[in-house]
Protein backbone atom coordinates (compact mmCIF):
# COMPACT_ATOMS: atom_id res chain seq x y z
CA UNK A 1 0.00 0.00 0.00
CA UNK A 2 1.49 3.03 -0.77
CA UNK A 3 2.59 6.26 1.78
CA UNK A 4 0.29 8.91 1.76
CA UNK A 5 1.97 12.27 2.36
CA UNK A 6 0.19 15.55 2.89
CA UNK A 7 1.85 18.55 2.14
CA UNK A 8 1.45 22.25 2.64
CA UNK A 9 3.08 25.34 3.44
CA UNK A 10 3.08 29.12 4.59
CA UNK A 11 6.03 31.33 4.73
CA UNK A 12 6.62 34.73 6.04
CA UNK A 13 9.02 36.38 8.42
CA UNK A 14 7.13 38.82 10.48
CA UNK A 15 9.50 41.55 12.11
CA UNK A 16 8.09 43.10 15.73
CA UNK A 17 8.93 46.61 15.25
CA UNK A 18 7.33 46.80 12.07
CA UNK A 19 4.14 48.77 12.59
CA UNK A 20 2.24 47.08 9.35
CA UNK A 21 0.64 43.58 10.00
CA UNK A 22 0.72 41.52 6.77
CA UNK A 23 -2.54 40.16 5.08
CA UNK A 24 -3.13 37.81 2.44
CA UNK A 25 -2.29 40.62 -0.34
CA UNK A 26 1.15 40.07 0.81
CA UNK A 27 0.94 36.34 -0.31
CA UNK A 28 -0.87 36.92 -3.87
CA UNK A 29 1.80 38.29 -6.07
CA UNK A 30 3.49 34.61 -5.61
CA UNK A 31 0.34 32.69 -5.53
CA UNK A 32 -1.91 31.14 -3.10
CA UNK A 33 -1.76 26.46 -4.46
CA UNK A 34 -4.39 24.44 -2.96
CA UNK A 35 -4.63 20.88 -3.44
CA UNK A 36 -3.01 19.20 -6.63
CA UNK A 37 -1.77 22.97 -7.94
CA UNK A 38 0.65 22.39 -5.00
CA UNK A 39 2.00 19.37 -5.54
CA UNK A 40 2.68 20.50 -8.89
CA UNK A 41 5.02 22.72 -7.26
CA UNK A 42 7.91 20.06 -8.07
CA UNK A 43 11.28 21.54 -9.54
CA UNK A 44 10.17 25.30 -10.00
CA UNK A 45 12.51 28.27 -9.21
CA UNK A 46 14.38 25.68 -6.78
CA UNK A 47 12.16 26.56 -3.62
CA UNK A 48 12.01 24.26 -0.83
CA UNK A 49 8.74 23.26 -1.23
CA UNK A 50 9.56 21.92 -4.65
CA UNK A 51 12.77 20.18 -2.73
CA UNK A 52 10.63 17.83 -0.48
CA UNK A 53 8.71 17.22 -3.41
CA UNK A 54 10.83 16.09 -5.82
CA UNK A 55 12.33 13.98 -2.67
CA UNK A 56 8.40 12.63 -2.54
CA UNK A 57 8.42 11.91 -6.26
CA UNK A 58 11.55 9.48 -6.08
CA UNK A 59 9.65 6.64 -4.32
CA UNK A 60 6.05 5.59 -4.73
CA UNK A 61 4.33 7.53 -2.88
CA UNK A 62 0.86 9.55 -2.99
CA UNK A 63 0.94 12.94 -2.13
CA UNK A 64 -2.51 15.18 -1.34
CA UNK A 65 -1.80 19.18 -1.36
CA UNK A 66 -2.97 21.81 0.89
CA UNK A 67 -2.62 24.99 0.58
CA UNK A 68 0.40 26.37 -0.14
CA UNK A 69 1.36 30.31 -0.03
CA UNK A 70 4.71 32.31 0.43
CA UNK A 71 4.61 35.86 1.30
CA UNK A 72 6.19 38.50 -0.90
CA UNK A 73 8.98 39.73 1.45
CA UNK A 74 9.32 39.52 5.12
CA UNK A 75 7.02 42.02 7.03
CA UNK A 76 5.00 42.99 9.85
CA UNK A 77 3.08 40.47 12.21
CA UNK A 78 0.53 38.46 10.20
CA UNK A 79 -3.43 39.16 10.41
CA UNK A 80 -5.13 37.07 13.04
CA UNK A 81 -7.69 36.08 10.51
CA UNK A 82 -5.06 35.20 8.35
CA UNK A 83 -3.29 32.75 10.16
CA UNK A 84 -6.99 31.31 11.31
CA UNK A 85 -7.83 30.75 7.56
CA UNK A 86 -4.27 28.78 7.19
CA UNK A 87 -4.45 26.56 10.02
CA UNK A 88 -8.13 26.10 9.48
CA UNK A 89 -7.73 25.17 5.86
CA UNK A 90 -4.98 22.61 6.72
CA UNK A 91 -7.55 20.68 9.24
CA UNK A 92 -9.81 19.93 7.10
CA UNK A 93 -7.48 19.31 4.16
CA UNK A 94 -6.28 16.69 6.47
CA UNK A 95 -9.13 15.22 8.09
CA UNK A 96 -10.69 15.01 4.25
CA UNK A 97 -7.71 13.34 3.23
CA UNK A 98 -8.50 9.68 5.14
CA UNK A 99 -5.43 7.50 6.02
CA UNK A 100 -2.24 9.64 6.11
CA UNK A 101 1.15 8.28 6.94
CA UNK A 102 2.95 11.73 7.09
CA UNK A 103 3.10 15.65 6.64
CA UNK A 104 5.74 17.81 5.11
CA UNK A 105 4.95 21.43 6.35
CA UNK A 106 7.42 23.92 5.02
CA UNK A 107 7.62 27.15 7.38
CA UNK A 108 9.88 29.99 8.42
CA UNK A 109 10.24 29.76 11.81
CA UNK A 110 10.15 33.91 12.58
CA UNK A 111 6.53 34.13 12.20
CA UNK A 112 4.40 36.12 14.71
CA UNK A 113 0.41 37.28 14.11
CA UNK A 114 -1.02 40.43 16.08
CA UNK A 115 -2.18 37.82 18.64
CA UNK A 116 0.38 34.57 18.81
CA UNK A 117 3.65 35.20 19.26
CA UNK A 118 5.52 31.44 17.80
CA UNK A 119 2.33 30.94 14.45
CA UNK A 120 4.40 28.04 13.38
CA UNK A 121 4.02 25.97 16.19
CA UNK A 122 0.33 26.98 16.46
CA UNK A 123 0.26 25.24 13.01
CA UNK A 124 2.30 22.30 13.82
CA UNK A 125 -0.18 21.82 17.15
CA UNK A 126 -3.17 21.88 15.50
CA UNK A 127 -1.67 19.35 12.53
CA UNK A 128 -0.58 17.07 15.31
CA UNK A 129 -3.81 17.44 17.39
CA UNK A 130 -6.21 16.33 13.58
CA UNK A 131 -3.44 13.60 12.74
CA UNK A 132 -2.19 11.84 15.84
CA UNK A 133 0.83 10.57 17.37
CA UNK A 134 1.28 7.88 15.03
CA UNK A 135 1.68 10.12 11.85
CA UNK A 136 5.43 11.15 11.47
CA UNK A 137 5.37 15.24 11.11
CA UNK A 138 9.02 16.46 8.77
CA UNK A 139 9.03 20.33 9.00
CA UNK A 140 11.51 22.69 6.62
CA UNK A 141 12.68 26.50 8.50
CA UNK A 142 15.04 29.02 7.41
CA UNK A 143 18.11 29.64 8.92
CA UNK A 144 16.61 32.26 11.17
CA UNK A 145 14.16 30.45 12.77
CA UNK A 146 12.72 30.69 16.20
CA UNK A 147 12.68 27.15 16.96
CA UNK A 148 10.64 27.20 20.04
CA UNK A 149 9.18 23.95 22.41
CA UNK A 150 5.91 23.93 20.61
CA UNK A 151 7.39 23.66 17.53
CA UNK A 152 9.94 20.59 18.68
CA UNK A 153 6.99 19.31 20.26
CA UNK A 154 4.78 18.43 17.62
CA UNK A 155 7.40 18.00 14.55
CA UNK A 156 9.08 14.69 14.41
CA UNK A 157 12.17 16.25 12.29
CA UNK A 158 12.89 19.59 12.18
CA UNK A 159 15.44 20.49 8.98
CA UNK A 160 16.44 24.63 8.38
CA UNK A 161 18.54 25.90 5.80
CA UNK A 162 22.51 25.37 6.34
CA UNK A 163 23.41 27.95 4.50
CA UNK A 164 23.76 31.77 4.72
CA UNK A 165 23.17 33.60 2.60
CA UNK A 166 20.83 31.24 1.62
CA UNK A 167 21.44 28.71 -1.27
CA UNK A 168 20.34 25.76 -0.53
CA UNK A 169 16.89 26.30 -0.36
CA UNK A 170 15.55 23.48 -2.70
CA UNK A 171 18.11 21.12 -0.64
CA UNK A 172 16.61 21.87 2.74
CA UNK A 173 13.14 20.83 1.12
CA UNK A 174 14.67 17.51 -0.16
CA UNK A 175 16.29 17.04 3.04
CA UNK A 176 13.56 17.34 5.82
CA UNK A 177 11.19 15.15 2.96
CA UNK A 178 14.00 12.65 3.12
CA UNK A 179 14.18 12.51 6.74
CA UNK A 180 9.88 11.65 6.40
CA UNK A 181 10.66 9.19 4.38
CA UNK A 182 13.46 7.55 6.22
CA UNK A 183 11.04 7.16 9.23
CA UNK A 184 8.42 5.58 7.13
CA UNK A 185 11.15 2.78 6.02
CA UNK A 186 11.52 2.03 9.18
CA UNK A 187 14.95 4.06 9.86
CA UNK A 188 14.33 5.22 13.84
CA UNK A 189 15.74 8.51 13.38
CA UNK A 190 15.95 10.77 16.64
CA UNK A 191 15.60 14.42 16.81
CA UNK A 192 17.51 16.38 19.94
CA UNK A 193 17.61 20.00 20.37
CA UNK A 194 19.71 22.42 22.28
CA UNK A 195 18.56 26.31 22.13
CA UNK A 196 20.77 29.04 23.47
CA UNK A 197 20.17 32.27 24.97
CA UNK A 198 21.57 34.58 22.60
CA UNK A 199 20.87 35.96 18.80
CA UNK A 200 23.03 38.71 16.43
CA UNK A 201 22.51 40.95 13.67
CA UNK A 202 21.72 39.19 10.28
CA UNK A 203 23.89 41.66 8.32
CA UNK A 204 27.36 40.32 10.32
CA UNK A 205 27.68 36.82 9.99
CA UNK A 206 27.78 34.44 7.24
CA UNK A 207 28.25 30.55 6.66
CA UNK A 208 31.17 31.58 3.65
CA UNK A 209 33.88 33.16 6.14
CA UNK A 210 34.90 33.26 9.63
CA UNK A 211 34.25 31.34 12.91
CA UNK A 212 31.13 30.57 11.60
CA UNK A 213 32.06 29.06 8.40
CA UNK A 214 34.25 26.64 10.72
CA UNK A 215 31.50 25.56 12.61
CA UNK A 216 29.06 24.79 9.59
CA UNK A 217 31.80 22.69 8.84
CA UNK A 218 32.64 20.48 11.66
CA UNK A 219 28.44 19.94 11.31
CA UNK A 220 29.04 18.88 8.22
CA UNK A 221 31.88 16.68 9.14
CA UNK A 222 29.70 14.71 11.26
CA UNK A 223 27.08 14.11 8.61
CA UNK A 224 29.99 12.84 6.44
CA UNK A 225 31.61 10.53 9.06
CA UNK A 226 28.15 8.92 9.32
CA UNK A 227 27.49 9.70 12.90
CA UNK A 228 24.26 11.98 12.64
CA UNK A 229 22.20 12.12 9.38
CA UNK A 230 21.11 15.43 9.54
CA UNK A 231 22.02 18.95 11.58
CA UNK A 232 20.70 22.65 11.64
CA UNK A 233 22.31 25.12 13.54
CA UNK A 234 19.46 28.44 13.66
CA UNK A 235 20.61 32.00 14.22
CA UNK A 236 17.41 33.47 15.68
CA UNK A 237 16.07 36.01 13.65
CA UNK A 238 16.86 38.78 15.96
CA UNK A 239 13.67 41.33 14.96
CA UNK A 240 11.14 38.86 17.11
CA UNK A 241 10.08 41.21 20.49
CA UNK A 242 8.70 37.21 22.17
CA UNK A 243 9.28 35.43 25.85
CA UNK A 244 10.37 32.30 24.18
CA UNK A 245 13.77 33.40 22.50
CA UNK A 246 16.82 31.50 21.44
CA UNK A 247 19.28 30.18 18.91
CA UNK A 248 19.10 26.79 18.56
CA UNK A 249 20.71 23.62 17.38
CA UNK A 250 18.90 20.67 15.55
CA UNK A 251 20.58 17.30 15.24
CA UNK A 252 19.06 13.62 13.93
CA UNK A 253 20.54 10.91 14.46
CA UNK A 254 19.63 7.02 14.83
CA UNK A 255 21.49 7.15 17.98
CA UNK A 256 20.52 9.82 20.43
CA UNK A 257 23.62 9.30 22.46
CA UNK A 258 25.48 10.79 19.71
CA UNK A 259 23.07 12.84 18.76
CA UNK A 260 22.79 14.34 22.20
CA UNK A 261 26.46 14.77 22.30
CA UNK A 262 27.06 16.48 19.13
CA UNK A 263 24.15 18.83 19.15
CA UNK A 264 25.80 19.83 23.11
CA UNK A 265 29.16 20.27 21.33
CA UNK A 266 28.09 22.17 18.05
CA UNK A 267 25.75 24.14 20.26
CA UNK A 268 28.96 24.82 22.91
CA UNK A 269 30.81 26.19 20.15
CA UNK A 270 28.07 28.16 18.98
CA UNK A 271 28.48 30.05 22.28
CA UNK A 272 32.48 30.26 21.96
CA UNK A 273 31.95 32.58 18.62
CA UNK A 274 29.07 34.58 20.05
CA UNK A 275 31.07 37.84 19.74
CA UNK A 276 32.46 36.94 16.53
CA UNK A 277 28.94 36.77 14.81
CA UNK A 278 28.20 39.91 15.83
CA UNK A 279 30.73 41.29 13.01
CA UNK A 280 33.02 44.64 12.37
CA UNK A 281 31.68 47.84 13.47
CA UNK A 282 29.04 49.73 11.67
CA UNK A 283 30.19 52.63 9.20
CA UNK A 284 28.35 55.99 9.37
CA UNK A 285 26.99 56.88 5.66
CA UNK A 286 29.39 59.34 5.44
CA UNK A 287 32.49 56.80 5.66
CA UNK A 288 31.21 54.82 3.15
CA UNK A 289 30.72 57.78 0.35
CA UNK A 290 33.81 58.92 1.49
CA UNK A 291 34.97 55.01 0.36
CA UNK A 292 33.17 55.76 -2.85
CA UNK A 293 34.77 59.02 -3.68
CA UNK A 294 38.06 57.42 -3.02
CA UNK A 295 37.74 54.41 -4.88
CA UNK A 296 39.99 54.26 -7.78
CA UNK A 297 38.77 50.81 -9.46
CA UNK A 298 35.90 50.30 -11.91
CA UNK A 299 33.72 48.77 -9.37
CA UNK A 300 31.29 50.01 -7.23
CA UNK A 301 31.13 50.71 -3.32
CA UNK A 302 27.99 48.75 -1.72
CA UNK A 303 26.23 50.75 1.02
CA UNK A 304 24.22 48.22 2.99
CA UNK A 305 21.46 49.77 4.11
CA UNK A 306 19.72 46.68 6.27
CA UNK A 307 18.04 48.44 8.71
CA UNK A 308 15.61 49.19 6.58
CA UNK A 309 15.59 45.56 4.45
CA UNK A 310 12.03 44.73 3.72
CA UNK A 311 13.48 41.17 3.48
CA UNK A 312 14.35 41.25 7.52
CA UNK A 313 11.02 42.87 8.07
CA UNK A 314 11.55 46.27 7.33
CA UNK A 315 9.18 48.56 5.33
CA UNK A 316 11.35 49.79 3.13
CA UNK A 317 10.62 53.22 2.46
CA UNK A 318 13.66 55.32 4.84
CA UNK A 319 14.90 57.54 2.53
CA UNK A 320 17.94 58.17 5.52
CA UNK A 321 20.50 57.00 2.84
CA UNK A 322 19.21 59.36 0.06
CA UNK A 323 19.34 62.22 1.91
CA UNK A 324 22.99 62.07 3.21
CA UNK A 325 23.88 61.20 -1.21
CA UNK A 326 22.30 64.65 -2.00
CA UNK A 327 24.82 66.90 -1.37
CA UNK A 328 27.14 64.21 -3.76
CA UNK A 329 24.22 64.23 -6.11
CA UNK A 330 26.43 66.32 -9.19
CA UNK A 331 29.79 64.43 -7.82
CA UNK A 332 28.89 60.93 -7.64
CA UNK A 333 26.86 58.33 -9.90
CA UNK A 334 24.43 56.37 -7.29
CA UNK A 335 21.73 54.00 -7.01
CA UNK A 336 19.64 54.00 -4.18
CA UNK A 337 15.60 52.84 -3.52
CA UNK A 338 13.14 53.91 -1.56
CA UNK A 339 9.03 52.12 -1.22
CA UNK A 340 6.76 55.13 -1.59
CA UNK A 341 3.74 54.82 -3.29
CA UNK A 342 2.51 58.12 -3.40
CA UNK A 343 5.43 59.50 -5.02
CA UNK A 344 5.07 56.41 -7.64
CA UNK A 345 1.75 58.26 -7.98
CA UNK A 346 2.94 61.45 -8.89
CA UNK A 347 5.23 60.17 -11.00
CA UNK A 348 2.80 58.64 -13.05
CA UNK A 349 0.49 61.23 -13.26
CA UNK A 350 3.40 63.43 -14.43
CA UNK A 351 4.87 61.06 -16.97
CA UNK A 352 8.27 60.01 -18.42
CA UNK A 353 10.50 63.23 -19.23
CA UNK A 354 8.96 65.77 -16.51
CA UNK A 355 10.65 67.41 -13.54
CA UNK A 356 9.54 68.24 -10.68
CA UNK A 357 10.05 68.18 -6.59
CA UNK A 358 9.31 65.05 -4.95
CA UNK A 359 9.07 64.69 -1.19
CA UNK A 360 10.23 60.79 -1.11
CA UNK A 361 10.02 58.04 2.28
CA UNK A 362 8.54 57.79 5.31
CA UNK A 363 5.40 56.92 4.00
CA UNK A 364 4.98 53.71 5.55
CA UNK A 365 6.50 53.49 8.74
CA UNK A 366 6.29 57.86 9.35
CA UNK A 367 7.53 57.25 13.33
CA UNK A 368 10.75 55.60 12.32
CA UNK A 369 11.74 58.59 10.03
CA UNK A 370 10.88 61.84 7.68
CA UNK A 371 10.60 62.38 4.39
CA UNK A 372 13.09 63.79 2.24
CA UNK A 373 12.89 66.86 -0.35
CA UNK A 374 14.08 65.81 -3.33
CA UNK A 375 14.68 69.18 -5.85
CA UNK A 376 14.34 68.67 -9.53
CA UNK A 377 14.39 65.32 -10.38
CA UNK A 378 13.57 63.75 -13.79
CA UNK A 379 10.81 61.00 -14.07
CA UNK A 380 13.10 58.64 -16.20
CA UNK A 381 11.27 55.24 -16.34
CA UNK A 382 7.35 53.97 -15.09
CA UNK A 383 7.29 50.14 -14.74
CA UNK A 384 4.47 48.04 -13.96
CA UNK A 385 7.44 46.70 -10.98
CA UNK A 386 7.52 42.63 -12.67
CA UNK A 387 11.11 40.98 -13.09
CA UNK A 388 12.53 37.81 -12.90
CA UNK A 389 15.83 37.00 -10.25
CA UNK A 390 18.97 36.71 -11.26
CA UNK A 391 20.00 34.90 -8.54
CA UNK A 392 21.72 32.55 -7.36
CA UNK A 393 18.91 32.73 -4.97
CA UNK A 394 15.66 32.67 -5.87
CA UNK A 395 17.11 32.65 -9.99
CA UNK A 396 14.45 32.83 -12.53
CA UNK A 397 12.09 33.46 -9.62
CA UNK A 398 8.71 36.31 -10.32
CA UNK A 399 8.62 39.30 -8.01
CA UNK A 400 7.31 42.31 -8.14
CA UNK A 401 7.69 45.83 -6.82
CA UNK A 402 4.64 46.97 -7.85
CA UNK A 403 4.01 50.28 -9.73
CA UNK A 404 7.62 51.42 -9.95
CA UNK A 405 9.15 54.21 -11.19
CA UNK A 406 12.65 55.97 -11.46
CA UNK A 407 13.58 58.86 -10.64
CA UNK A 408 17.20 60.90 -11.94
CA UNK A 409 18.62 64.01 -9.47
CA UNK A 410 21.98 64.98 -10.88
CA UNK A 411 23.81 61.46 -11.42
CA UNK A 412 21.46 59.99 -8.46
CA UNK A 413 18.82 57.01 -9.56
CA UNK A 414 16.45 56.73 -7.25
CA UNK A 415 14.27 53.46 -7.58
CA UNK A 416 10.68 54.47 -6.23
CA UNK A 417 8.83 51.19 -5.45
CA UNK A 418 5.15 50.54 -4.17
CA UNK A 419 6.17 47.63 -2.35
CA UNK A 420 8.81 45.38 -1.57
CA UNK A 421 13.10 45.02 -2.35
CA UNK A 422 14.66 42.70 -2.81
CA UNK A 423 18.82 42.10 -2.97
CA UNK A 424 19.28 40.80 -6.20
CA UNK A 425 20.65 42.08 -9.16
CA UNK A 426 17.78 42.70 -10.99
CA UNK A 427 16.68 44.60 -8.47
CA UNK A 428 17.77 47.52 -10.15
CA UNK A 429 18.68 46.26 -13.62
CA UNK A 430 15.50 45.38 -14.65
CA UNK A 431 14.56 49.21 -14.39
CA UNK A 432 17.33 50.55 -16.11
CA UNK A 433 19.50 51.15 -13.44
CA UNK A 434 22.70 49.71 -13.86
CA UNK A 435 25.00 49.02 -10.44
CA UNK A 436 28.21 48.45 -12.08
CA UNK A 437 28.42 52.28 -13.50
CA UNK A 438 27.80 53.34 -9.97
CA UNK A 439 29.82 54.63 -7.59
CA UNK A 440 27.65 53.96 -4.88
CA UNK A 441 24.98 51.52 -4.61
CA UNK A 442 23.04 50.89 -1.54
CA UNK A 443 21.19 48.05 -1.18
CA UNK A 444 18.77 47.28 1.55
CA UNK A 445 19.34 43.85 2.22
CA UNK A 446 21.36 42.09 4.88
CA UNK A 447 23.32 39.07 3.90
CA UNK A 448 21.80 37.19 1.05
CA UNK A 449 22.30 39.63 -1.16
CA UNK A 450 26.41 39.19 -0.96
CA UNK A 451 25.80 36.20 -3.16
CA UNK A 452 25.24 38.57 -6.37
CA UNK A 453 26.98 41.66 -5.75
CA UNK A 454 30.22 40.48 -3.91
CA UNK A 455 31.60 39.64 -7.50
CA UNK A 456 30.74 43.08 -8.97
CA UNK A 457 31.69 45.04 -5.88
CA UNK A 458 34.91 47.05 -5.14
CA UNK A 459 33.61 47.00 -1.20
CA UNK A 460 30.90 46.33 0.80
CA UNK A 461 29.81 48.51 3.67
CA UNK A 462 27.27 48.04 6.31
CA UNK A 463 26.29 51.23 7.20
CA UNK A 464 24.53 52.45 10.43
CA UNK A 465 21.14 53.46 9.14
CA UNK A 466 17.44 53.52 10.56
CA UNK A 467 14.46 51.32 10.24
CA UNK A 468 12.96 48.34 11.54
CA UNK A 469 15.23 45.71 11.45
CA UNK A 470 17.79 47.94 12.63
CA UNK A 471 21.53 46.28 12.99
CA UNK A 472 22.82 47.60 16.83
CA UNK A 473 20.27 45.46 18.60
CA UNK A 474 21.08 46.34 22.19
CA UNK A 475 18.93 50.21 20.86
CA UNK A 476 15.83 48.49 19.53
CA UNK A 477 12.79 48.35 21.90
CA UNK A 478 12.44 45.14 23.23
CA UNK A 479 9.75 44.39 26.07
CA UNK A 480 9.34 40.18 25.78
CA UNK A 481 12.88 38.82 25.18
CA UNK A 482 14.23 36.75 27.75
CA UNK A 483 16.68 37.59 30.56
CA UNK A 484 19.79 37.42 30.47
CA UNK A 485 20.52 37.37 26.15
CA UNK A 486 23.70 37.79 24.38
CA UNK A 487 24.17 40.68 23.27
CA UNK A 488 22.23 42.86 25.85
CA UNK A 489 23.66 40.88 29.15
CA UNK A 490 26.84 38.80 28.94
CA UNK A 491 25.55 34.86 29.27
CA UNK A 492 27.64 32.06 30.62
CA UNK A 493 28.30 28.46 29.38
CA UNK A 494 25.54 26.90 32.40
CA UNK A 495 22.57 28.55 30.50
CA UNK A 496 23.11 26.55 27.34
CA UNK A 497 20.03 24.15 27.68
CA UNK A 498 20.56 21.13 28.00
CA UNK A 499 19.78 18.68 25.23
CA UNK A 500 16.50 17.62 24.83
CA UNK A 501 15.30 15.08 23.16
CA UNK A 502 10.97 15.39 21.47
CA UNK A 503 9.36 12.51 20.34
Amino acid sequence: MKKRIFVCRINQESNAFNPVLATLDDFKSLGVYEGDEVVQQNGKCGSVLSGAIDAFFETDVELIGGVAMSSTTSGGPLQNSLVEWFIQKTVDGLKNAGRLDGVYVSLHGATMSEKSDDVCGDILEAVRKTVGEDCIISASFDLHANITERIAKNADYICGYQAYPHLDLYQTGYRAAKMLLARLNGTPLKTVRVALPMIAPAHAYTTTTRKLLKLTERAQAFIKSGKIADYTIFQAQPWLDVKEFASTVIVIAEDETAAKEIAEDLANEEFSIREDLLGAPLMSVEEVIQRAKENKTSKPVVLVDSADSPNAGACGDSAFVLEKLLPYKDELRCAVSVTDENAVAKAFALGIGTTADFWVGASVAPKLYKPVLVKGAVVRSLHDGRYFAHGPQDRGQENSTGKTAVLQVGKIFIHLSSFGHKGDLAFYRSFGIEPTFCDLVCVKACTSFRAGYEPIAAEICNANTLGAAGPVLTKLPFEKRPKPMFPFEEISEDLVTKAKRYR
